[in-house]
């Protein structure tokens, strides 16, 4: 006999309940929102979304480039952040993996620690050769990587760190002493 109510063209519909783990993962969800909603929206303790891309877009703002930059004519940075931060670039932007982890260079790249430059080792030489690169002898242009503030870091850093620092198994000198 087939109960009209759960029967539709013969086909009988029974009533079976949900797996209690379907039950439970339902509970925790609600309870995950419910702390979610206290801690974001009742208490502030957290940036959302929009705050975190806000500031997210006031750093890049903040490195993107120095106002009004003249690559022929600009001073090196000294103080010790920009110096950190043009160590870290150095190493992140894959300049390391060609010139060494101290500049003394490689199979790849030339020695940086030394006084000899191929390109001239006046800081808008080195700026300009980070920036545009030597293609041709395998230096790659990092414009499209690096803003100009990021690059003037890098510069300051091979110029009053690296250079002249002469490490061990260091590559012979290559280029124009300067």
């Amino acid at each position: 006999m087939e109960d009209s109510e759960n029967s539709f063209d013969g086909i009988q519909e029974l009533d079976n309940s949900i797996p209690r783990w379907i039950t439970y993962l339902f509970v925790v969800t609600v309870f995950a929102a419910v702390i979610y909603f206290v801690h974001f929206h009742v208490f502030f303790q957290g940036k959302l979304q929009e705050a975190e891309y806000e500031a997210a877009i006031s750093q890049f703002q903040k490195t993107k480039s120095v106002s009004n930059f003249d690559e022929n004519n600009f001073s090196l940075l000294s103080d010790n952040e920009s110096l950190e931060k043009g160590k870290e670039l150095f190493v992140e932007k894959t300049c390391a993996s060609c010139h060494g982890n101290l500049g003394e260079g490689n199979a790849i790249g030339p020695n940086l620690a030394d006084n000899s430059w191929i390109h001239g080792g006046k800081p808008t030489q080195v700026f300009k050769t980070i920036k545009y690169g030597f293609q041709e002898k395998g230096m790659p242009a990092f414009n499209s990587q690096m803003s100009d503030n990021q690059a003037l870091m890098v510069v300051s850093y091979i110029l009053l760190k690296i250079k002249g620092s002469n490490p061990a198994n260091a590559k012979p000198p290559q280029g124009v002493q300067e």
